[in-house]
């Protein structure tokens, strides 16, 4: 066992200044000699942890019938050189501490997050000790979120291919870097207005494919497809019997917060698709769903869409829905796995009990929220959780030595 917290390491970048990392300049001299030192300019990332108080980090959704939101992050310094204080002109990085500046947290070496400082927020105290900066910061959502596309029509395409086409128009030119599947889900020829939001745009992309749309922990702009969660491996197990990785609290409900048992999508590509089922609406009553700006070419697909939905929708069921990790308990492994762990991840989860039956009871679920509270003596990681669907996808090619091939004709449920 490691009984140490991680180590922590947060960047910023700065823009370069006669004081800090001097860029190469023409005709100048000393900046204009070669090979001594000068940097060509740009951004350069800063460790700044000496002065880090505490950080907060939140990304992913609270449910699976939302988009996911912005990563965000807090980050409170301690500074009394008043380096980050955008009010000194004597500090080396002036006049450059400003918003939108990049931000990279690690933890052991594994990026936990990256993004902007949206707002550099000063408290000043009665003492230049008590003085406290706290950068608010935001993934790359921000910058889609405020962007917006020209009147085109695209062509028919997938929803990956889709995303691309909106990322690469040249309104937009999106400079981040990017990682698109190319998607189940075709999309309809229809005309996109003048004004579209790009971030609400590509959610509804996202929907028609009922994939995920999210940056990860390393910025990276990332739409996965719904075969994400079909037959999926999960990569790591956290039990309380010490056969996994270890955890603090377990949560879990059981109620009717994502009962959908009556259920109306639509794309422009004709009327709108239903699916409901009488069993739950005789226990439930009927609880209604409807998703009406899908993007999908044909009804066909949106019909699908909506019976994948019910499916998944139309009973309660209890559900883990989030773990709690005190990395100082771990393992460097165990440690390891936690903070590499992203959105979309699939993973084991078992409780074990001292009374009743049954004894242990075990749930694959997939990682739909991460956050990080991190202090001088503490690192808690809290993951939250969604079901997923749980029966066996037929799959081409699976290998037909193992217990359960999933190439096997008449044993696994066909997958949209």
């Amino acid at each position: 066992m490691s009984h140490h917290a991680p180590t922590i390491k947060v960047e910023v970048g700065f823009q370069t200044t006669p004081a800090f990392g001097a860029p190469f300049q023409l005709d100048n001299d000393p900046y204009g000699r070669l090979d001594t030192g000068g940097g060509l300019g740009g951004v350069q990332f800063v460790d700044v942890t000496p002065k880090v108080m505490s950080i907060g980090i939140t990304r992913g959704r609270n449910r699976n019938t939302e988009a996911f939101n912005a990563g965000t992050a807090s980050v409170a310094f301690k500074d009394p050189e008043r380096e980050l204080d955008p009010l000194n002109t004597a500090s080396i990085y002036y006049p450059y501490v400003l918003p939108r500046q990049p931000i990279r947290i690690f933890a052991n070496e594994i990026q936990i997050y990256a993004g902007v400082i949206t707002d550099w927020n000063l408290d000043y105290g009665y003492t230049v000790d008590a003085d406290v900066i706290t950068a608010t910061c935001s993934d790359a959502f921000t910058f889609l979120a405020n962007m917006t596309l020209a009147a085109f029509t695209p062509s028919l395409e997938n929803t990956g291919e889709r995303i691309n086409t909106v990322l690469n128009r040249s309104e937009i030119e999106y400079q981040g870097p990017y990682d698109i599947d190319f998607g189940q889900s075709e999309l309809g020829a229809f005309a996109v207005p003048q004004g579209t939001n790009v971030l609400n745009y590509l959610q509804n992309i996202t929907a028609s494919e009922a994939g995920w749309l999210f940056v990860n922990a390393r910025g990276v702009l990332t739409f996965l497809d719904r075969q994400t969660t079909i037959n999926p491996v999960p990569t790591i197990e956290f039990a309380d019997d010490g056969a996994g990785v270890k955890y603090q609290t377990l949560t879990n409900q059981f109620g009717d917060e994502l009962l959908y048992n009556s259920v109306q999508m639509q794309s422009p590509a004709g009327s709108v698709q239903t699916a409901s089922d009488s069993m739950s609406i005789g226990l439930y009553q009927a609880v209604q769903y409807s998703k009406l700006d899908l993007l999908n070419s044909s009804t066909e697909e949106v019909q699908e869409l909506a019976n994948a939905f019910l499916r998944l929708h139309k009973d309660p069921q209890l559900r883990f829905t989030g773990v709690t990790i005190q990395l100082w308990a771990l393992s460097d492994a165990h440690q390891a796995q936690v903070l590499s762990a992203e959105l979309a991840d699939t993973v084991d989860v078992e409780r074990t009990f001292s009374t009743g039956t049954p004894s242990t009871v075990s749930q694959r679920v997939v990682v739909a929220g991460i956050s990080h509270q991190i202090t001088p003596a503490s690192h808690v990681v809290t993951f939250a959780f969604e079901k997923i669907r749980q029966q066996a996808y037929l799959t081409l090619a699976d290998s037909p030595s193992s217990t359960n091939p999933l190439s096997r004709l008449d044993l696994n449920a066909l997958a949209f």
